[in-house]
């Protein structure tokens, strides 16, 4: 009888590597963009192939890189690097490839609108669209190279993010149905009575937004209502089913169109931040060059407020 089969894959070698800098089978499958049992999958077949266990699997434990595993880790990058170079060998070009965390909003504004462009200019460029992370994951992605380029939307300029910049600040403003800011202003209604429905990445951000309404001296008498989905938040104010605190470009069609009204105090500004991965390849840098440059200059399609 022969040896058993003992090949493994280079997907397979991609999918270990992927788990291991992201910590968790779940966080792997959505940066690759497939099922986490798929994930199982080529990591057990590699295992098999390989003839030892790579990662301590105990229910409901993340899991942790055995011996084997972490030497194995060591060296994968270069069998990948190696089958890289020889690719390019036979195709006379260098393939480059971004990982990009980016919220849905910016995506839509700056990132789509410039994609032709940088396409045509780097043929060989390939963004692979990561999973929103929270603010605390972020340091710890960028130092380990889980992604190579982040666009978040906080608070105020973090200190602890790798080659991090302030590419503009976002306006944030109260809005409502037409006719709110007359209701108000008449004392036909109070604004502590209005139905808020404000955005919510978790538990942190709707502590710091229900922080903002009382510091502006604002008690919402009625439950104030989180969603994750800012158009669905948009679609049920403009339906006239409460009001919201969202930044303007996100508003700003519903509020040439007439549909939304601004009203209320102001409020402070968020702030948009790009940090770059010191793994991530050249490319980049210049991908988040006019990332920052396309977000500081006037709202796409909105001249003036």
């Amino acid at each position: 009888m022969g040896q058993p089969e003992r090949d493994f894959t280079l997907r397979q070698l991609r999918t270990f590597i992927c788990a291991a800098r992201a910590g968790s089978f779940s966080h792997a499958a959505a940066e690759l963009g497939i099922s986490q049992p798929a994930v199982s999958d080529q990591i057990s077949l590699l295992e098999d192939r390989l003839g030892h266990m790579l990662f301590r699997r105990r229910l409901g434990t993340t899991p942790q890189l055995t011996p084997e595993g972490e030497k194995l880790l060591e060296t994968a990058g270069t069998l990948i690097d190696t089958s890289k170079a020889m690719r390019c060998e036979e195709t006379g070009r260098e393939p480059q490839r971004i990982r990009l965390s980016i919220g849905p909003r910016a995506l839509e504004l700056y990132l789509k609108p410039m994609l032709p462009q940088l396409y045509r200019e780097c043929p060989g460029l390939h963004i692979d669209l990561i999973h929103r992370m929270s603010r605390a994951e972020v340091p710890t992605a960028l130092e380990r190279g889980r992604i190579d380029l982040v666009v978040q939307t906080v608070n105020n300029m973090p200190d602890d993010w790798q080659n991090s910049r302030l590419a503009c600040k976002v306006m944030v403003v109260m809005a409502g149905p037409p006719g709110v800011r007359q209701k108000l202003a008449s004392g036909a209604e109070q604004i502590e009575d209005l139905q808020f429905i404000l955005p919510s990445m978790g538990s942190a951000s709707q502590n710091e937004l229900t922080r903002q309404l009382l510091k502006l001296g604002i008690k919402p008498r009625k439950p104030i209502i989180y969603l994750e989905l800012a158009d669905v938040i948009q679609q049920m104010v403009e339906g006239g089913q409460g009001v919201t605190m969202l930044t303007y470009e996100q508003l700003a069609s519903g509020i040439a169109a007439g549909r939304l009204e601004i009203f209320g105090p102001t409020l402070p500004s968020l702030q948009r931040i790009i940090a770059r991965s010191d793994h991530a390849p050249a490319i980049a840098c210049t991908l988040a060059d006019r990332l920052a440059k396309a977000m500081s200059g006037p709202l796409p399609g909105m001249r003036s407020m």
